[in-house]
């Protein structure tokens, strides 16, 4: 066998002896306990096989039952796990016995004694590993100490020592896979932790990317909110002064996780870069050739609601890029969904992009929303009625983002769920 194709065997031993390591007292006993059911089962319907001597078989049953209740009481008892060994060293006492019940030297049972070898052996330490040899020993001694003899069993003590160097050999084995898998854990878990602080610190920095305050439309309420799905989102919202007025953005980049997350800071980036041009398509198209020539290789897409507010009229431009998801709720709370038209950026089509405007009255809410506010409901485009009733019955755009909050009653959530939302209040 390659190299190559024996590291997979190595590795898969390696996690079981750790997998065996952290299994709990109780889990690791049960094997012995069906083994050693069936070796009585097996002595007691085998005429092959003999019990010579039922007291010794009795002594056995009730060890093992005292050493299989400690072993499920330990955890409580002895959280530290300091007398963890005592019960495999009940197990080599009750193999012995059990060989002694079971035909002493004939009996075919004193294989058992791995068992509590391994269970010992796949504990951290090389020194255990010279405990799992005594254990050996002393479980084959166990029977003269019973009442056999040399002189019955003139190669007993040979063919002992010969099982506990074997079993030994096999201990050795588990304990030196059991330390290259606990290195091969303790890696990963050292990796997973310079990750998982790499993206808080991602995280951190996107949300400080996204617009709290201070810049905003003069005599206007502007508020948003992004909540992840995981530590990087997949949208954005932004808000700033521009060329002719206020521009804000709502984005959804397909996909979820880091390489969303990246594209989604992209096509911000690409998109505030156009804040002096009057033109808003200006902003979606460089956005669209970002994504179909540097991005070529992501194949992935955009949905946008890109807008600009003229403070002064309450008139707002805006460019629906297959998104879908903006409401105008009115003062009196009347709304209506604003249409799409357009496909999202990074498909490539040909044609212009169709900029539309509404009238934002006083009073009026303009609210636009991520697809994953969706599954906040019953995750269809109906859905948005209940955003709608959030909307016009809130007091401002800071209430509006509160409430919405509320709704969300997991910590995680299937999507990224973003919204920005701009109010006129009212005269």
């Amino acid at each position: 066998m390659s190299r190559t194709g024996k590291r997979p065997v190595i590795q898969s031993l390696s996690i079981s002896a750790v997998v065996l390591d952290g299994a709990s007292p109780l889990t690791k006993q049960i094997p012995l306990v069906l083994l050693f059911a069936v070796a009585v089962v097996m002595s007691v319907i085998t005429p092959t096989l003999a019990i010579t001597s039922v007291p010794a078989l009795v002594g056995a049953v009730v060890l093992l039952a005292g050493a299989t209740g400690f072993a499920a009481v330990l955890p409580r008892v002895n959280p530290a796990g300091s007398l963890v060994f005592v019960v495999p060293a009940i197990d080599f006492l009750v193999v012995g016995v059990l060989r002694f019940a079971t035909g002493e030297s004939a009996s075919i049972f004193s294989s058992l004694a791995i068992l509590p070898a391994v269970w010992i052996a796949a504990s951290p330490g090389g020194r255990n590993v010279v405990y799992a040899f005594v254990g050996v020993c002393g479980g084959l001694l166990v029977p003269f100490l019973l009442g056999s003899t040399l002189e019955d069993n003139p190669n007993e003590l040979a063919r002992g020592l010969y099982s506990a160097c074997a079993f030994t050999f096999a201990a050795a084995a588990v304990n030196d896979l059991a330390r290259l898998a606990r290195n091969h854990i303790s890696d990963i878990q050292a990796r997973e932790r310079v990750v998982r602080v790499e993206l808080e610190q991602a995280s951190v920095v996107q949300q400080a990317l996204l617009p709290t305050g201070g810049i905003g439309a003069t005599g206007y309420d502007i508020a948003g909110v992004c909540l992840p799905s995981r530590a990087i989102s997949g949208d954005f919202f932004d808000w700033y002064k521009a060329s002719d007025g206020t521009a804000f953005t709502l984005g959804d980049v397909m996909g979820k996780g880091v390489g969303a997350g990246i594209i989604a800071a992209t096509v911000r980036a690409v998109v505030r870069s156009a804040r002096n041009h009057n033109d808003l398509a200006i902003a979606l198209d460089r956005a669209s050739e970002t994504l179909a020539s540097d991005l070529a290789d992501t194949s992935t897409f955009t949905t946008m609601f890109h807008a600009r507010l003229d403070e002064r009229t309450g008139i707002v431009r805006y460019i629906d890029a297959g998104h879908g998801l903006s409401l105008h709720v009115k003062a009196d709370g009347s709304w209506n969904r604003l249409s799409s038209s357009d496909p999202p950026i990074g498909i490539s089509v040909d044609g212009r992009w169709t900029v539309a405007q509404l009238y934002l009255a006083p009073g009026d809410i303009l609210i636009s929303c991520s697809d994953g506010i969706l599954d906040l409901y019953d995750g269809t485009i109906e859905s948005l009625r209940n955003v709608a009733e959030i909307v016009s019955s809130s007091a401002d755009a800071a209430d509006v983002i509160d409430r919405i909050r509320a709704v969300i009653t997991t910590d995680v959530t299937d999507d990224d769920i973003t919204v920005l939302v701009l109010r006129r209040p009212g005269v």
